[in-house]
């Protein structure tokens, strides 16, 4: 079966006054159909502009200088915008890794859902807003209705990260990046926000490529795990691309039950 994903390659820069700064320099990765693949590095090393350069949302600057993109089949960096609109939310969505910056102080919960719905499903918006329910339901929001109501600030961290969890879906891409998804809660609901994303993989047939600094929790829950150093894979993420052998997982997923989820 053909790769979901295939980067190869990648080079990654982003224009300044006073010339080119390399973000991602020469990466290239290959994950599968159903997999979560782990791309774990320190801030800076060039994991969201790997996820940017995949969704076509680099910032100002930004572009890709070579390589190659390809999902399922067709090359994401040779596509005009009008096409790649039809992908990005649809077919790739992405968890952004900063709910503050991602979500609209001023709108409520639903109405920031539901726009996902209208704008790749065009729906109605009653049917939008039921969509948007059920997402919020997937997500792990115990009272989806009373939720949606509310305003980014009157949330906790950990339910700001299962609203953009839930934007992400509301379409059922196929291919799901997750940027730094557990940033700012602790261990507990860290692991629970995996445990849910585990869920939405299993039940609604998700690939995950999960970017994260913590090794250990990436390592408990993908398949497998490339690290990136400066904008490259690293030596041992090499050898793991390479088919070589895997270090053994201190960690292992525990089922989304263990952790208090459906």
């Amino acid at each position: 079966m053909p790769a979901l994903l295939q980067i190869e390659g990648l080079a990654t820069h982003i224009r300044v006054h006073h010339g080119e700064i390399v973000a991602v320099d020469c990466l290239s990765l290959s994950m599968d159909v159903g997999e979560t693949l782990g791309l774990v590095g320190d801030s800076g090393c060039g994991k969201t502009m790997t996820a940017l350069s995949v969704m076509g949302l680099l910032p100002p600057g930004g572009h890709v200088a070579r390589g190659r993109i390809v999902y399922q089949g067709q090359d994401l960096t040779r596509l005009p915008e009008r096409r790649m609109r039809l992908v990005r939310g649809r077919e790739i969505a992405m968890v952004f890794q900063d709910p503050a910056a991602a979500l609209n102080p001023t709108m409520a919960i639903g109405d920031q859902v539901a726009e996902g719905a209208t704008a790749h499903q065009h729906l109605s918006r009653r049917e939008a807003s039921a969509r948007a329910l059920e997402a919020l339901g997937d997500a792990g929001a115990e009272d989806p209705e009373a939720v949606s109501h509310l305003y980014p600030h009157q949330l906790s961290g950990g339910l700001r990260q299962r609203i953009l969890i839930a934007m992400a879906i509301i379409s059922r891409p196929k291919l799901l990046l997750a940027d730094e998804p557990t940033t700012a809660v602790d261990l507990v609901v860290a692991h629970q926000i995996m445990a849910t994303l585990e869920t939405l993989k299993q039940r609604l047939g998700l690939s995950i490529l999960l970017l994260s600094h913590d090794r250990d929790l990436v390592e408990a829950w993908a398949d497998r795990t490339l690290e990136m150093r400066s904008g490259r894979l690293s030596a041992s993420g090499r050898e793991q691309l390479d088919g070589g052998a895997v270090p053994d997982r201190e960690l292992v997923p525990l089922p989304p039950s263990a952790w208090g989820l459906r």
